[in-house]
């Protein structure tokens, strides 16, 4: 991206073996806008919530390519950076990211009259069918799994729901990066120790059982 104009943008698709494509696909993306690695400028980076592992590897790989080029880095919530991918409507948007156990990590946002992104109710996590206890307005749903979330979203809402087209599902690293270009130009950049993942909720980790 450069002055908020998308050179080139890649989306991976979910699975095991997704993170194993990360630098490869970084290095290809380079090689096909044209860049050097020392031609880039400054990093961003998705902060959560979301997957516990995906979030610790992003943020790990762009903290390791800051250090190394010496650039600037920002991070970003996901739930903001999905939420701008509705741009200037007068309805609330909530973003959904599928947690476990039927819960998804949610907030509300909504554009002001002079178009900035505004948050109405910090991230939690929740049951997805308990939605309706912080939607007090006509409000769009986008979230990262639409056959799953869309069904049980108009079953709860009736017609009062309104979806998101399904194309725009899911976080673009283009949003994201929006968002933080006018982050770093605003602020500049973030302390690299002080940058950590939003999580709201422990990692749900199991000990293996030993067999006797």
């Amino acid at each position: 991206m450069k002055d908020e104009i998308v050179l080139g943008e890649y989306t991976l698709p979910s699975g095991p073996s997704h993170f194993s494509n990360l630098m490869p696909s970084i290095d290809d993306l380079l090689v096909k806008v044209g860049l050097e690695p020392h031609n880039i400028e400054g990093l961003i980076v998705a902060l959560g919530p979301g997957s516990f592992t995906g979030i610790r590897i992003g943020l790990s790989v762009v903290k390791g390519l800051s250090q190394c080029l010496d650039i600037p880095i920002i991070g970003v919530p996901t739930l903001a950076a999905m939420a701008s991918q509705l741009p200037y409507l007068s309805e609330d948007i909530c973003p959904l990211v599928t947690s476990r156990k039927g819960e998804v990590f949610t907030a509300l946002f909504r554009w002001s009259a002079n178009g900035h992104l505004l948050r109405c109710k910090e991230d939690t996590c929740l049951k997805i069918n308990d939605l309706g206890s912080i939607i007090e307005k006509e409000t769009i749903f986008i979230g990262n799994d639409f056959n799953n979330q869309g069904p049980t979203l108009k079953q709860q809402f009736g017609e009062k729901k309104i979806l998101a087209p399904a194309n725009l599902w899911n976080l673009k690293a283009s949003s994201l990066g929006i968002l933080g270009l006018k982050e770093l130009k605003k602020r500049g950049s973030d302390n690299l120790d002080e940058l950590v993942p939003i999580y709201l909720r422990e990692a749900d980790i199991r000990l293996s059982e030993k067999v006797s």
